[in-house]
């Protein structure tokens, strides 16, 4: 499981885009407990974005959790019981960093993205509420 305060770092990746904390790494996360899982291969689980941090949620307990570079999920709070405390792959867009360069114009308040919201989408309403775009 994470465990946050671990003594054993792992790179956790971007957490936060741009001004946030680009060089701000999440550190001491223990993940030796899940490193052995395989993730269920049926499922798997969007990213999202929400105040310009890449999140997941959890499809059992409804909490959320950071976007670690493995792309693995593991609930820290019902530790994925509802799939006997296996791992979920996780679903990053492969136009990830696109996507990041549009929000990153907006201020943090307005820096979200789900994944059926299309580039397109987001650079029309970065148009309407006056914001340039590349």
């Amino acid at each position: 499981m994470y465990i946050p305060g671990s003594k054993r770092s792992i790179e956790t990746g971007d957490t936060y885009f741009n001004e946030i904390g680009g060089s701000q790494k999440y550190k001491y996360i223990d993940v030796r407990n899940t490193l052995h899982k395989k993730p269920v291969s049926s499922q798997s689980l969007d990213a999202r974005i929400e105040y310009s941090r890449w999140i997941i949620d959890c499809p059992n307990c409804h909490n959320a959790e950071f976007l670690f570079e493995d792309n693995l999920f593991y609930c820290s709070m019902c530790h994925n019981a509802n799939i006997q405390g296996q791992v979920y792959k996780v679903n990053i867009p492969s136009n990830r960093k696109e996507i990041e360069g549009i929000l990153s114009k907006r201020n943090i308040v307005n820096r979200h993205w789900k994944p059926n919201e299309t580039v397109e989408h987001l650079q029309e309403e970065n148009i309407s509420h006056g914001i340039e775009v590349m």
